[in-house]
């Protein structure tokens, strides 16, 4: 065969590989198998946190349920810049926790906290605000240093933190396998992918679905299910984390509440009276502390369409889910006499300092 018949050969081929793959490309995008993106780019390091969000950018979130933009301030949190210094008369409320307290998968007016804002300045004589420092993926100890670090200077009256039943594994496991590259968070095998792997990864479905099956162990390894001892232990370990934060709090006159928000569903194994359950166990804490329980389970449970809550595939909260954790909220505060404006018995919001 001449070499000019070569080179044709070996271009048909090239030419029929390249379509085939365009075609799988094609099907795997129309069937929808691919694991979703990591719809959450700007994730950087930080010299007190294991990382937090990059200041003062707005990053565009999209997936297939959702396209949103978070907006970042200067300290790198959800919502507008304001200053550590509380004006006179301000009621400040400071929530902390995970992606749910952050509001993946819906835009930053949406988020329960601001929706708590919006209620209580609405009725209030004077101005509250409702300052968000959640952080995607994060579990109780790197919370307690948000607080420490960059909530306490704000001054808030209430301090809010938002508990989840992932913050189980996620103590247990803590940093271990993650970190930060290129602006995403990502496992110890990713980042072994090199940039080519995170190029593919980021652009084709097949390549996708290819490395998701060859990562799955890592990331069962970074939110592993855990063995009886081992969930007790990760409790222990919060427990710790959580009366640091009633001993911070107290240091500033502020009151802490712990929400409790039920994952997609989890209103199935989550039983009130099992003493064992992540609200049970926060009311025998609190019961002991200086603190107060919001348990959002019963509500979501009970709604009449509680998959109307949540993103199913993502599996955060949809605008719905973060609409009824606000009311909530805003219920169980004026429940528990913990604002100044409602009950005669409620204190008044201490003064910036």
């Amino acid at each position: 065969m001449k070499a000019n018949e070569w080179r044709f050969v070996a271009a048909a081929f090239a030419l029929g590989a390249l379509l085939s793959l365009a075609a799988l490309e094609m099907a795997t995008r129309a069937l929808g198998i691919a694991p979703p993106l990591p719809h959450h780019e700007g994730f950087v390091a930080d010299s007190v946190l294991p990382w937090k969000m990059r200041a003062n950018r707005t990053r565009r979130g999209r997936t297939d349920e959702f396209d949103v933009r978070y907006a970042h301030n200067a300290l790198g949190f959800r919502g507008r810049d304001r200053p550590f210094e509380k004006p006179p008369g301000t009621f400040r409320i400071v929530g902390i926790g995970d992606s749910f307290t952050y509001g993946i998968g819906v835009d930053g007016h949406a988020t329960f906290l601001a929706r708590v804002e919006a209620a209580l300045d609405a009725r209030a004589p004077h101005p509250v605000e409702a300052i968000n420092l959640g952080i995607p993926r994060y579990w109780p100890d790197p919370e307690t240093l948000v607080l420490e670090h960059y909530g306490l200077p704000f001054h808030p009256d209430i301090v809010i933190v938002g508990v989840l039943a992932n913050d189980v594994a996620d103590t247990r496991t803590g940093t271990a396998g993650l970190g930060v590259s290129r602006g995403y968070l990502i496992t110890s095998g990713a980042r072994r992918l090199g940039g080519i792997g995170h190029w593919l990864y980021l652009r084709s479905h097949v390549a996708r679905v290819l490395i998701g099956q060859a990562l799955a162990g890592d990331a069962k390894d970074a939110r592993p299910e855990l063995a009886a001892e081992d969930e007790e232990a990760a409790w222990a370990r919060m427990g710790d984390a959580f009366d640091r934060m009633v001993r911070l709090s107290a240091t500033v006159d502020a009151q802490l509440v712990f929400l409790h928000i039920p994952q997609i569903g989890g209103w199935k194994t989550v039983v009130a009276e099992d003493v064992l359950t992540p609200p049970a166990r926060l009311r025998r804490f609190c019961a002991a502390k200086d603190c107060h329980v919001i348990d959002a389970l019963p509500a979501m449970r009970d709604h009449p369409r509680p998959d109307a809550l949540y993103y199913p595939k993502d599996g955060h909260c949809t605008e719905a889910g973060h609409a009824l954790i606000a009311d909530v909220v805003v219920r169980g505060l004026e429940a528990q006499d913990l604002l100044p404006f409602t009950g005669a018995g409620s204190r008044s919001p201490s003064a910036a300092r």
